[in-house]
């Protein structure tokens, strides 16, 4: 490829020259350039370090006139520390409450005693007053290898931004999967501070957090809302490098979120930052709205509990004074939800959620009198309608979610009487109707739009694919459903009084909806149609009210059962051991399913039940008992399908859920937020499956022509797409992996129509087309995964035998391309090279029982690596044999750095010799790749056995002594070192196993430390400098640390 085009030009020094030209930060360009100590380019003085001193000092001395020496030394030794037993996460969150709140330093104060005081790192007022660095291509050595990051942003001398980049050609995933991780392993030092990490090829671009799985890598497409938006780098570096922006997303837009005992960092997504700032602008312009800031309406599923701790964040940190934010739900299991964010996001401080709580109406007017940060509390508790106007000297700010909900009836009018002041602001993951005057009278216009297109477009949600199964199946009778209907159940839910109207009223309705034929027939259609799409994820059966989720559920396990035998019965009949490994595997999957019905308490449940001869209490005993909502929210528990009416529908977000049975009428926005329950992102999920057996679907979209986005947003107001979409979707997927294969000389067809074993050499060649190289791999694979992840909300009913033989091939040729291979095919070359590294490998003992595949010893020098050129260059499968050896090679190097970190050598040309390969691919690159492999090798081996020829017992000895050893020592010197490595490991041993995991103490973990500096400064030979010492003893202390920290 020209030089031209290549990552560092096209791609890595253009975005070096935006940052600088457009953005003004200063560039700076390290390889090979960048000259150390205190007085050189970064001001490092070693490539171990990652924070530049030279430019924290002079930000801390600029930011705080008020700091001493020592104070500026303490402050930057606590960016630079941690503790041993910290996570990187850990580590990660206490240095961004430095950044963001100030480094605690020891302030003396006049009489003597101390006190700990904040120094600020950055200036979040000014953010021009803060020292922006792009350095391209920085140097970064770890404790075993070293590693050149592509552009690392500092700010204030602290490494906030990571910045991995591709060509053009390559996608951008390889950036997160290929190096991005590694350097998490190998550098893991360089994340302390980080706060963004970006990855791109130049034409797509992601952006996202430490810690994040890449489907919470997202796009950052838009620098204004109104905008279609572009993937492209130079967008998401003028969205997130224009100095004002890095610094409000620093300071306003990270959490930390510590739900279910684990943290994960939270950073805004584009149309989060967008949103929240357009309100926070009309925050600031409140004296002009009349306690109208607006209505923000975000789809379900994109992060609107998120966005309200984002602006809550900002507004308490940015304007003067102390407001009480009141969060407004019209449901406890909402309220729940919200609250518990809020404080798992350490928005309340050490305060529990329950101390913000309005426990009544009394409860409430006492804590609006006075400022808490904080009040949570249901729209009802606004019962009231006698209380006095409260005018308090503070700011009232409402946040009331579900909009649409909230804002009309008796509670809302008590509650804009006793708060005549307050600024109310209105979330709802749903248009409005356009005849929804009380919404918009209420809180005013919107003030930001994202709709369901623009979600599913920016990855936000996934997709919605609906199918209705009520028009497939043939006996199932459906009532006509309306709006009236579906609004008087949801009234009947809120109130049960309501119920007898109901079923007086719409009694056609109402017994066409639970005939026990009906309910059969749809419970049998849902068994069959879910256990087809048993690997897709978890499932929730929406029904008419309380006693048809029981009833269903019966009617449910009843089939299930049924499902089971057949299921059994056909793996008896069935003589391919593959399908039978499939069904097997189904088969388990049924019987550990457990299913629950979820739904509200009433009065007199159990004798209405038992009018229906129905037992409730079993189903009430599990809900009380257990905690089917946390349950259900896990990812593997064997609770996988649940029957609902009312709870559940809002605000309870799974992200496992796949699967949405609706057999129920609903209003058009419970319906909306119903259907949501499908969208969100999840790893492995590639879009929801909406199945309605009533036809409510058909009559939202007949719904949705009035609704309104007052010209805002894509027109993106139907959250489905017909199911139909999908197939062709996966249709044309495997239409491109057919001919990605016939490019490179292979046709599908072949292998389809070829019998029993005439497939077999078939499936060599196809693996052998797709491994290329790295990048043709890594292609192919994606093609597979993306057919495979979408092909699981496939029914038996969707699949043609057709469409099934071009699936089958494509996953078999994968298969092969995954096999490690010992066979025949690959002749001596794979048995002997396996051996090298299997067998001939010195592994620690601890680290044995991870490497058992090692196996025997087995001796390097009776390879004849001639005969194995000449072999190779007579070989078919080129390709697949490289592929293998590349593996096996850097098996073994990889297990040798384990025991000496001084053979990254070896590792650094290994690394060279692939990206050399994988950059230009023809039989005279093959061949030549094979040899300096093999030459590779035979060095390898020869490492293998250097430390006998050194004259020491083990590898372990040789390491130390690698550590130590500088050029031009005298022979003398060498044989002192060598005594003094063997002395030095001996000591360190036996200190070693007479302390309880030494490294888990700061006083143990001195001990050894000391231990290492006493000897190395009494037996180094006398050539080796004084000031020396101290960075040798902090080497053989890492080594030490990495080879015997053992957890």
């Amino acid at each position: 490829m020209s030089h031209e085009y290549s990552e560092d030009q096209l791609i890595q020094k253009s975005a070096a020259e935006l940052l600088e030209k457009e953005l003004g930060w200063q560039s700076v360009y390290a390889y090979d350039e960048e000259t150390l100590g205190a007085t050189g380019t970064l001001g490092r003085r070693s490539y171990k370090e990652v924070l530049l001193t030279r430019y924290l000092k002079e930000a801390l001395r600029k930011l705080n006139p008020w700091m001493t020496d020592s104070q500026e030394d303490e402050a930057v030794e606590k960016m630079e520390s941690h503790l041993s037993t910290q996570t990187l996460m850990q580590i990660n969150e206490e240095k961004y409450g430095y950044i963001r709140d100030g480094i605690p330093v020891t302030q003396t104060k006049i009489n003597g005693e101390t006190e700990t005081v904040r120094a600020r790192v950055i200036d979040f007022i000014e953010p021009k007053n803060n020292s922006f660095i792009a350095v391209r291509e920085l140097k970064i050595y770890g404790t075993l290898y070293r590693r050149r990051a592509d552009i690392v942003g500092f700010v204030n001398g602290l490494p906030l931004l990571f910045v991995e980049l591709k060509r053009n050609d390559v996608d951008v995933e390889n950036a997160y999967k290929g190096n991005y991780t590694d350097y998490l392993d190998t550098i893991s030092h360089l994340f302390y501070c980080n706060a963004f990490v970006m990855l791109s090829n130049g034409t797509s671009s992601k952006i996202g957090t430490i810690g994040s799985p890449w489907e919470f890598f997202n796009e950052w497409k838009r620098l204004v809302e109104a905008e279609a938006g572009k993937v492209d780098f130079p967008t998401m570096l003028r969205g997130v490098c224009k100095k004002e922006n890095f610094i409000d997303l620093l300071e306003n837009f990270i959490l930390y979120d510590h739900a279910d005992g684990r943290t994960a960092k939270i950073m805004a997504r584009n149309h989060q930052y967008l949103g929240v700032n357009q309100a926070v602008e009309m925050y600031s312009n409140r004296q002009f709205l009349n306690g109208k800031l607006g209505v923000f309406w975000h789809t379900q599923g994109s992060g609107k509990s998120y966005s309200m701790l984002f602006l809550a964040q900002k507004i308490r940190r940015k304007f003067e004074g102390s407001p009480t934010i009141v969060v407004l739900t019209d449901r406890e299991e909402l309220n729940k939800q919200i609250r518990g964010t809020f404080e798992s996001c350490g928005m309340l401080g050490d305060v529990k959620a329950s101390g913000f709580i309005a426990s009544s109406g009394e409860d409430l007017m006492n804590k609006l009198k006075g400022n808490p940060s904080f009040i949570f509390t249901l729209i009802q508790k606004f019962n009231k309608p006698d209380a006095e106007p409260i005018y308090p000297d503070h700011d009232i700010i409402i946040m009331s979610d579900e909009a649409h909900r909230t804002q009309n009836g008796v509670f809302a009018d008590n509650m804009t009487y006793m708060l005549p002041m307050a600024h109310r602001i209105g979330f709802t993951g749903t248009p409005l109707l356009a005849n929804d005057n009380i919404t918009k009278r209420t809180f005013g216009d919107y003030i930001s739009v994202y709709d369901f297109k623009r979600a599913v477009d920016d990855h936000a949600t996934v997709p919605l694919y609906y199918e209705n199964r009520g028009e497939r199946l043939k006996d199932l009778e459906n009532p006509e459903i309306n709006e009236e209907i579906a609004a008087a159940i949801e009234e009947a839910e809120l109130d049960p009084s309501q119920q007898a109207k109901v079923e007086r009223e719409f009694a056609k309705e109402v017994h066409l909806l639970t005939t026990e034929k009906r309910l059969r027939i749809v419970a049998k259609d849902f068994v069959r149609h879910y256990t087809d799409l048993w690997t897709s994820g978890k499932a929730m059966m929406v029904c008419l009210n309380k006693i048809t989720c029981v009833r269903m559920f019966n009617y449910v396990q009843e089939y299930w059962t049924e499902e089971i035998a057949l299921l059994e019965h056909r793996m008896k009949k069935t003589s391919f051991q593959q399908e039978v490994q499939e069904m097997q595997r189904k088969l388990t999957w049924m019987k550990e399913t457990e299913m629950a019905v979820v739904i509200s308490q009433e009065q007199n449940e159990i004798q209405t039940f038992k009018k229906w001869e129905l037992n409730i209490f079993p189903h009430r005993e599990k809900m009380e008992k257990r905690e089917l909502d946390v349950e259900y929210k896990k990812t593997n528990p064997r609770l996988r399908v649940v029957f609902v009416c009312a709870m559940w529908l809002t605000g309870f977000d799974v992200k496992s859920l796949s699967c949405l049975y609706l057999d129920k009428p609903m209003k058009a926005h419970t319906l909306m937020q119903t259907i949501a329950r499908a969208n969100r992102v999840a790893e492995g999920k590639e879009n929801g499956l909406v199945i309605d057996y009533v036809g409510i679907v058909k009559a939202l979209r007949k719904a949705l022509a009035d609704y309104t986005t007052e010209g805002r947003g894509t027109g993106g107001t139907d959250p489905t797409v017909d199911k139909q979409e999908l197939i062709k979707y996966i249709q044309k997927i495997m239409g491109t992996a057919c001919a990605f294969l016939k490019e490179r000389g292979f046709e599908l067809e072949k292998l389809i129509e070829a019998q029993g074993f005439d497939k077999l050499p078939l499936l060599l060649d196809a693996a052998d087309a797709v491994c290329e190289c790295a990048e043709t791999r890594k292609t192919f694979c994606t093609y597979v995964t993306t057919i495979s992840n979408h092909w699981k909300y496939l029914d038996r009913e969707d699949i043609s035998e057709e469409m099934k033989a071009y699936k089958d091939a494509i996953i078999a040729i994968y298969h092969e391309l995954q096999k490690k291979r010992s066979s025949a095919d690959i002749t001596e070359l794979s048995v002997k090279i396996n051996k090298i590294v299997n067998d001939y490998l010195e592994v620690p003992q601890r680290v044995a029982e991870d490497m058992k595949h090692y196996g025997k010893r087995f001796d390097i020098s009776k390879i004849n690596f001639e005969l194995l050129g000449r072999e190779f260059a007579k070989a078919k499968h080129k390709h697949l044999m490289l592929k293998d050896l590349e593996e096996l090679v850097s098996q073994s190097i990889a297990a040798m750095l384990i025991t000496n970190p001084g053979r990254i050598n070896f590792y650094e040309r290994y690394r060279q010799i692939i990206r050399e390969y994988n950059e230009e691919q023809n039989r005279v690159t093959i061949e030549r790749t094979f040899d300096e492999l093999m030459k590779l090798t035979q060095e390898l081996g020869e490492e293998e056995k250097r430390y006998i020829k050194e004259g020491f017992e083990n590898d372990e000895q040789l390491a130390v002594y690698d550590l130590l050893f500088v050029k031009d020592l005298s022979k003398s010197d060498i044989k002192k070192l060598k005594e003094v490595s063997v002395e030095l490991l001996a000591k360190i041993r036996e200190t070693i196993v007479e302390l309880d995991h030494p490294f888990d103490k700061p006083e143990t973990s001195a001990m050894i430390d000391i231990l290492i500096r006493d000897i190395l400064w009494r037996s180094l030979p006398e050539s080796y400098p004084e000031k020396s010492i101290h960075a040798y003893r902090q080497t053989v202390f890492e080594y030490v640390y990495n080879q015997y920290n053992i957890a």
